[in-house]
């Protein structure tokens, strides 16, 4: 899709990837992406790393939910924006769907996002506005990125995101912040290459709890651009969430904080919620 056409729906080469977080949420980054819930190994792809992430996802990531969260962004110069959204994820035969509605600001509200990942990796991106002079929809096949104003922010920072575009290495053990660690470099397969602005990513994931402690975004320029690091998580359910995050924007010296406000891990969402007829609906 081309750009101007999607700052005319107001999105603006819109994304969203969470994280991580899983990081999102964190993430992030955030999600998202196990054993064969998350589909097969890729070729030449490392055991041990690929184990690690795929631990996370399993445990904690790739499960049905209903998350409200909020997004705080502060950026010297720029004044101090708050978002909130309501994320709904739904895991069905190893692949996650990923329903986002924007709630506020006002202005922002009513804005919904699709994502749907496919099999081997990757991602569809479907985004409508209610209200707009156009046909409402924008579909993403570029780079994913939610902005507004001064706020720029990538998927993979919003729901956690899509791992399975990478290829995961062990890279041993590592204690961050007095906290044994299994750190992790992922790297992104070229055919995604035009899917992510991170072509390498280098994540902590704590030893304890299989949760991720710290992701680094090295941008295709090969400099470190943007540091996750989760500052909260939670044991929700028997789920441990990743309830704060925080994202450090090196290049803008911009800081973004993703807090969980509510979780429900047992969620009734139909199948129907994640297509694009509910968006063209649910639009209006």
């Amino acid at each position: 899709m081309r750009n101007d056409k999607c700052r005319d729906e107001g999105f603006s080469r819109v994304q969203f990837v969470i994280f991580h977080l899983s990081l999102v949420i964190c993430q992030i980054l955030l999600s998202a992406l196990t054993s064969s819930s998350a589909g097969p190994y890729l070729a030449g792809a490392d055991a041990a790393g690929e184990q690690v992430v795929l631990r996370y996802l399993s445990e904690s990531a790739r499960k049905d939910a209903v998350l409200s969260m909020a997004v705080d962004y502060t950026e010297p110069g720029k004044e101090r924006l708050h978002l909130e959204f309501t994320w709904m994820r739904k895991i069905k035969q190893g692949l996650a769907s990923h329903l986002l509605r924007i709630e506020t600001p006002e202005s922002e509200k009513g804005k919904l996002l699709l994502v749907r990942e496919k099999p081997g990796g990757g991602a569809d991106y479907l985004a409508y506005r209610p209200g707009s002079v156009l046909k409402k929809k924008v579909r993403i096949t570029g780079a994913r990125e939610y902005k507004f104003k001064a706020l720029t922010v990538s998927v993979q920072e919003l729901i956690g995101g899509e791992l399975l575009m990478y290829t995961h290495e062990f890279k041993g053990d590592e204690t961050l912040d007095g906290v044994p660690c299994r750190l992790v470099e992922s790297t992104l397969q070229s055919r995604f290459r035009n899917d992510s602005g991170y072509p390498r990513t280098r994540i902590f994931f704590r030893r304890d709890t299989g949760m991720p402690l710290r992701w680094e975004l090295f941008g295709k320029s090969g400099l470190l651009e943007k540091i996750i690091s989760i500052e909260e998580v939670r044991k929700i359910d028997g789920i441990w969430t990743i309830a704060r995050a925080r994202v450090e924007d090196l290049k803008k010296k911009g800081r973004l904080a993703l807090t969980l406000k509510v979780v429900n891990y047992h969620p009734d969402l139909k199948d129907s919620l994640f297509t694009e007829e509910y968006l063209r609906q649910a639009s209006r």
